[in-house]
């Protein structure tokens, strides 16, 4: 994985200077080597992660093309790199390395933006073409990898993240009434192609956007497919299984080393079992990673969104599976700290120790290994979230993960509570959302509900997630992939319907029905737990005390935003109701609250209402 970024501008080849500082805010994604093309007309910056064809991948890569140059950078991995260069060697195309960079700018220079529709993987890529003086940018179809960009007069500027575009001179940090109102009433999600800053969009997942002689043109080329599912319940179990199996050993293959995380649950065990036995046939060993905090076994909460710890089931997989595990436990007390850190990563709040624990998880893993893999996407793709099946979770005109949203309108100032209504605004948004999902004639009443819930998980609930594992593992020089985000697996398991992913009446019931004997039984329909967080009594206090100390501080943007008297009862009272998600309760909001501060002052945020 890499980060990438570029601008197209008059007289850009006088401005090396502004495009190596752009290009090394991203250090972090790309620590092993960098690679820059300029012109008079554009600037393209390249940091790479190694992963795949240590010389022949280096980037910007240049052909030639009838005497002109066509230059990609690109961030991601192709999963049917071989495919695709053996439809391209019939075409006459010759190849000078193995990587995937090498076969996706052919692929373009060949098909264009159709060549999107052959690609199996995860990307976000730009192309200059001299030929014509044009950029492409596109981003996979789910949006595992980021890009974003900036419009104005004269000026066209591209990113990986949105701190590269902020180096630039003509972009700022200001954010008006819809941007206060995603970050205040979605928050820490965003609704796809918001980037909260006014003068920064996004390249949305499955779109692609064109800029030539000052015009620009964003469009989709990828959408869920609706199909009719025809298939037994066997018979789907057994097509699901076929299609995970493929999902992971595809993503299994790295020149450099590679483990999998995993927490003794359903996602990452059945990950990890495929793993291992493609290993084991190489004669290798899987290296895995689980993640908990120091005494945790004292200080851990029971509740119905986290029914129990998890390691007795990862030393039950350890046991099974003969894998080379690392134990990695987490200082509560370090996590704190770093959530400023995480929050330069997003570039915007998040969420909270949730991010800043997976970016030490991920400083540790680093060492052993450069690859991960891990089971995000199962629960929004199969229905393990609670809201899928316990009504008393599921909302109307709101998203079932943040549904209480009168609270959020409660932590609003008084000059604020006037000018913002996040009830409304959130309304309109899950509107807006539900009105983007095509119709399928197909569906009762209750499977078009359950098929309008699937699709809000992916694209709100889920990007967020992705975007979390892609900031926290870069953050380390780490890349993750996700194979349950596999498209074709993805687009098969959309169109079951809800009550054969329902089997036997529990979450992700199908999945656990086409895995079994892959997985001991125990763990193949254990109880879903998530992501594990601190407890810990002196985290709460840390986190306390930094709010605190943000309230106190005087004159400050964020106690223009933040009535004093919501802070204050959070720091009060024990708040139980997850303000996001499953695991966002007191702390945690305490926590995003005060990264909200930080960022303010950090990125020198200007708010226009």
């Amino acid at each position: 994985m890499c980060g990438i970024v570029g601008f197209f501008e008059k007289g850009a080849n006088k401005k090396e200077k502004l495009l190596y500082e752009m290009t090394g805010t991203l250090e972090h994604r790309g620590p092993d080597e960098e690679g820059f093309y300029i012109n008079e007309s554009v600037a393209l910056g390249h940091k790479r992660l190694i992963v795949i064809d240590p010389e022949g991948g280096k980037q910007p890569m240049i052909h030639k093309r009838v005497g002109k140059d066509v230059v990609i950078v690109y961030n991601g991995e192709l999963y049917n790199t071989d495919e695709l260069r053996d439809e391209l060697l019939k075409l006459g195309y010759k190849f000078n390395s193995h990587s995937d960079t090498e076969v996706l700018l052919k692929s373009y220079i060949e098909w264009g933006s159709y060549c999107l529709e052959k690609i199996n993987g995860i990307f976000a890529f730009a192309v200059y073409d001299s030929r014509d003086n044009s950029l492409f940018l596109a981003r996979d179809r789910f949006g595992v990898k980021p890009l974003f960009y900036h419009v104005s007069d004269g000026l066209f500027a591209f990113a990986s993240e949105m701190k590269a575009l902020l180096k630039h001179d003509k972009i700022s940090s200001r954010v008006d009434h819809e941007g206060l109102c995603e970050l205040l009433a979605i928050g820490p999600a965003r609704t796809a192609g918001c980037c909260i800053f006014k003068d920064i969009s996004e390249v949305k997942p499955g779109y692609f956007v064109y800029y030539k002689d000052g015009k620009l043109i964003n469009d989709r080329y990828y959408s869920i497919p609706y199909r009719p599912h025809t298939e037994s319940l066997t018979e789907t179990a057994h097509h699901l299984r076929e299609l995970v199996i493929k999902a992971v050993n595809r993503q299994l293959v790295s020149d450099v080393p590679l483990g999998t995380f995993m927490s003794g649950g359903l996602d990452s065990g059945i990950i990890t079992a495929i793993a291992q036995k493609k290993y084991l046939e190489e004669g290798r060993v899987l290296d895995t990673f689980s993640i908990d905090f120091i005494e945790n076994d004292i200080y851990f909460k029971h509740s119905i969104f986290q029914p129990e710890r998890d390691n007795y089931w990862i030393n039950r997989m350890v046991q099974t599976y003969k894998l080379n595990h690392h134990e990695i436990i987490l200082d509560p007390i370090e996590t704190a700290y770093e959530i400023e850190m995480s929050m330069k990563l997003r570039d915007l709040p998040g969420m909270a120790d949730i991010d800043s624990s997976l970016y030490l998880a991920c400083r540790v893993m680093k060492e052993h290994v450069t690859v991960g893999i891990s089971g995000e996407c199962a629960d929004e793709i199969f229905g393990g979230y609670p809201w899928f099946y316990r009504p008393e979770l599921k909302t109307k005109d709101t998203f079932p993960w943040s549904n209480d949203v009168s609270f959020r309108q409660g932590m609003l100032s008084g000059k604020l509570k006037e000018k913002l209504d996040l009830v409304e605004f959130t309304k309109q948004r899950y509107k807006e959302a539900i009105a983007d999902v095509p119709p399928y004639e197909g569906d009762d009443e209750d499977e078009r509900q359950k098929r309008e819930l699937f699709y809000l998980n992916i694209t709100y609930f889920m990007a967020n997630l992705l975007e979390r594992k892609d900031r926290m593992s870069m953050g380390r020089g780490l890349e993750v992939r996700v194979p349950f985000c596999d498209h074709e697996l993805l687009e098969y398991v959309f169109n079951i319907p809800w009550r054969m992913k329902f089997h036997n009446e529990r979450e992700k019931g199908l999945l656990r029905l086409a895995m079994e004997g892959l997985l001991p039984e125990d763990i193949l329909w254990r109880k879903k737990s998530p992501f594990p967080k601190t407890y810990h009594v002196e985290y709460e206090k840390l986190v306390y005390g930094m709010l605190q100390r943000e309230i106190s501080e005087k004159g400050t943007l964020f106690t223009e935003i933040i009535d004093k008297n919501f802070a204050l009862n959070v720091l009060e009272k024990d708040i139980e109701r997850p303000f996001f998600g499953q695991l966002m309760k007191g702390p945690q909001l305490a926590a995003y609250l005060v990264q909200l501060s930080l960022w303010l002052k950090e990125y020198n945020v200007d708010i226009v209402l």
